[in-house]
């Protein structure tokens, strides 16, 4: 419970800091902590004796049938003008998000882009572009099947920047504080992959099979980080 009113009390801290200063003055040294005070107070989930984690715990989905909360945090995948223009199609890229709000006869969410130095934008999403981030820490020792699995594929928040981006999982969590150790997709490496950086669990997600998810945005990144 006192995990629970920790994280309210930073997502009204974040919610008066926007209101008082605007959204230009929110910036981006006070972003970065506010989202390392989340990872670091996510609540580690406590079930009874073989009784299953719940949705959002570690890396159990979301549920089907339960939209996220206006106020949450999610991972949309928005329309990128940048990649467009290189490419002459439509891409996507991934960006960390706040949900305004949920239409469920149209299954279309409304978010915000969180990184308020490059102005408030907001799109109107469908439910599939919509990726709800971890509520609960899962526990390795008690509950190894919400922990993903040494090589798999995921989408991690990147150091010091508001994108998701792909990651191989190189180390799992051994301990409830424990971090993961992830493989960054990185062109720039002659591997193809940045050394391994640690990542806590409310920042790894399940990894859409979309080609979308290219080295590409992390150049992206990379610009929203500066």
């Amino acid at each position: 419970m006192a995990a629970l009113e920790k994280v309210s009390e930073i997502r009204t801290l974040e919610y008066k800091l926007r209101t008082h200063v605007g959204p230009k003055s929110f910036r981006r040294g006070v972003l970065m902590s506010v989202l390392q005070e989340n990872a670091k107070s996510i609540p580690l989930w406590i079930g009874k004796s073989a009784e299953s984690p719940p949705p959002l715990c570690g890396a159990i989905g979301p549920s089907p049938n339960v939209p996220a909360d206006p106020g949450d945090h999610v991972a949309a995948l928005v329309p990128e003008p940048d990649v467009v223009a290189a490419a002459c199609n439509l891409s996507e890229g991934c960006i960390l998000a706040e949900v305004v709000s949920y239409n469920p006869d149209k299954e279309i969410y409304e978010v915000e882009d969180v990184d308020a130095e490059e102005g408030k934008m907001r799109y109107s999403l469908c439910r599939s572009k919509v990726i709800p981030l971890p509520k609960w820490k899962a526990n390795p020792i008690t509950n190894p099947e919400a922990i993903f699995k040494k090589g798999v594929t995921v989408l991690a928040l990147y150091p010091q920047t508001t994108c998701f981006y792909k990651a191989i999982v190189d180390e799992i969590p051994t301990h409830v504080h424990d971090e993961y150790s992830l493989y960054f997709e990185d062109s720039s490496y002659p591997e193809g992959y940045a050394p391994a950086i640690r990542i806590p669990q409310r920042y790894v997600i399940h990894c859409p099979d979309k080609e979308a998810m290219t080295s590409k945005h992390l150049e992206r990144s990379k610009r929203r980080s500066k």
